[in-house]
């Protein structure tokens, strides 16, 4: 592809990650006023099952050498579902990049499709981006969903730990926790808005890359021997942790193992060093955790709009 002159098209390299966060940074100052880390981000999308960094990423480059924006796509089946996402350094913003990247993302998810077969193809952007707002829905694109991040302070001694009636919890320790977790999580998740089930090796795969993972961070919630809910977190260096999932089996629903599990991982952390502690949660999920986030005392931090249109390989 070409980006307007005088920038350069590439793929992204690894040695381009502090270039990429200073982009990202740059980007939140703009659109939020605040700045949230992003280098564990970018590296999380990097761990992410069958992604190819030179097929699967696309770098603006300035003549000087500095990235003027960025682009990602990712897709476990192409055929169900493809990702994407773009940013433009506010310094280069207004000269074209915006409409090329979100372009030549739709192209590289066309070329991943399999002839004549059609996938939606989503995009998510803060809710105050306005001028990415007006480019995708300038292009056919419609509102599928928002997403919020939810915060709240730690420790969280005002959430106090309980665990429902017959249900027991304990910390991972080993693969077979690992394996629990996979299986508890894929059962869980099945009917969430935009899930795929993966491969139980790619599962493990992605999860033991992404930054600040460790099986001790799984919290794990039995009836007898019976897996019922898990809780999986994340480390950080900055002291903010992050609850990356969190489900309970359908049947043991309702019984306040979720809220158990999310206390017991503040308690985590919290033990941890860390101060804050963050989730992204679907705004419209079916089984009401945004409620159950509320009612431990998290609040709103920023809004994710997501936008999709239906695609066709080429």
């Amino acid at each position: 592809m070409t980006f307007p002159a005088p920038y350069r098209a590439r793929p992204a390299r690894r040695d381009d990650l502090d270039a990429l966060v200073a982009l990202f940074e740059a980007c939140d100052r703009v659109d939020v006023g605040f700045v949230d880390p992003s280098r564990d981000e970018i590296v999380a999308d990097w761990a992410v099952a069958r992604f190819d960094i030179d097929r699967d990423t696309i770098v603006a480059e300035a003549p000087d050498g500095t990235v003027a924006a960025y682009g990602l796509v990712l897709a476990l089946d192409p055929a169900v579902q493809v990702f994407a996402m773009g940013k433009v350094h506010p310094e280069h913003a207004g000269r074209g990049l915006g409409s090329a990247l979100l372009g030549e993302t739709e192209r590289r998810a066309a070329l991943r499709l399999p002839s004549g077969v059609s996938a939606p193809f989503r995009t998510a952007m803060p809710s105050t981006d306005a001028a990415a707002l007006g480019l995708v829905v300038g292009r056919g694109y419609r509102h599928a969903r928002s997403f919020w991040h939810m915060q709240r302070g730690l420790p969280a001694a005002d959430t106090p730990i309980d665990d429902p009636d017959g249900i027991t919890m304990r910390l991972g320790a080993s693969e077979g926790d690992e394996l629990i977790a996979y299986h508890v999580l894929d059962e869980a998740f099945r009917d969430n808005f935009g899930y795929e089930p993966s491969e139980q090796e790619e599962w493990l795969k992605e999860f033991r890359g992404m930054p600040g993972y460790e099986p001790s961070l799984i919290v794990l919630a039995f009836e007898g021997d019976e897996p019922v809910g898990v809780s999986v977190s994340m480390a950080a260096d900055d002291g903010v942790g992050w609850v990356g999932d969190l489900g309970v089996r359908e049947p043991w629903r309702r019984r306040g193992v979720g809220r158990a599990l999310l206390t017991r991982s503040f308690a985590e952390l919290a033990a941890r060093g860390h101060h804050e502690v963050r989730l992204g949660v679907d705004t419209e999920n079916a089984t009401g955790a945004t409620h159950l986030y509320a009612g431990v005392g998290m609040t709103v931090r920023r809004r994710y709009d997501l936008y999709e249109k239906q695609l066709t390989g080429a």
